[in-house]
């Protein structure tokens, strides 16, 4: 049986509307550029090279229909590509929403997701050398 929410901050919490997603660059030195380039099915959030430390971040409001809000972001280091889904309603959603922020910090050893800066897990590995 789904538990129903009995506080206005735990309505708040599951019936969030509104996330803001962080990218971060946890890279150890600014030798190779770290550029992204992120979209949703409506927006093309532009391209942007973050340098040690630099955070690229924007707010949005979720769709409560079909289809259902989704944001990717395309990301290369070097000559490293990757893809990612930084924010969908099944995962990033879920595991966001107490605090409304899905902070991802790109480093050498991969992608890691966090809702609070506090507990990372990895998520996704770069691909090997192309």
């Amino acid at each position: 049986m789904a538990q129903t929410p009995t506080s206005s901050e735990e309505v708040d919490k599951f019936f969030r509307h509104y996330f803001k997603v962080h990218i971060i660059n946890g890279f150890k030195s600014n030798e190779k550029p770290f550029i992204i380039h992120c979209y949703s099915h409506d927006d093309d959030l532009g391209e942007h090279t973050l340098w040690m430390k630099g955070e690229f971040k924007f707010k949005f409001g979720v769709h409560m229909i079909i289809p259902p809000t989704y944001f990717w972001c395309d990301m290369q280091w070097g000559t490293k590509k990757k893809r990612i889904d930084v924010f969908t309603m099944d995962t990033e959603a879920a595991v966001c929403s107490d605090t409304g922020n899905c902070f991802w910090l790109v480093k050498e050893t991969g992608f890691y997701l966090s809702k609070d800066q506090n507990q990372w897990v990895k998520m996704y590995y770069w691909p090997f050398d192309v």
